[in-house]
């Protein structure tokens, strides 16, 4: 039971490094920045993901790596991506549907004269 509760910690600190990477790139999108300043920032993203599993191993697992841990944190970061695709997917077609229903209402109410 400790192992399952371990590797659903790692799988949830994969979830919150996707997260802070998505925050980096939502960052990058309002403010822009030269190909230094992008180096610099993911160079320090790493080396943080990089103290923080090792934190996590060492406090969790007397700081043995384990390679259930590590695939916990890969998947919780690759379902992250994945589930952020499909949002993106959703409100799409969400968005298209609304732009074409506000489009076929102006069209129907244009065509009336009061």
């Amino acid at each position: 039971m400790l192992e399952l509760q371990f590797f659903a910690r790692a799988f949830l600190w994969g979830v919150f490094l996707a997260l802070l990477y998505d925050f980096i790139r939502l960052f990058r999108c309002l403010v822009r920045h030269g190909t230094l300043a992008l180096a610099v920032e993911d160079i320090l993203y790493w080396l943080a993901c990089g103290i923080l599993i090792f934190r996590m191993l060492y406090e969790e697992n007397s700081g043995a790596i384990r390679g259930f841990a590590i695939a916990a944190v890969i998947l919780g970061m690759l379902l992250c991506l994945q589930l952020e695709k499909l949002l993106k997917k959703v409100r799409k077609k969400l968005h298209n549907s609304v732009k074409s229903g506000i489009m076929s209402l102006k069209s129907t109410q244009g065509g009336k004269k009061s």
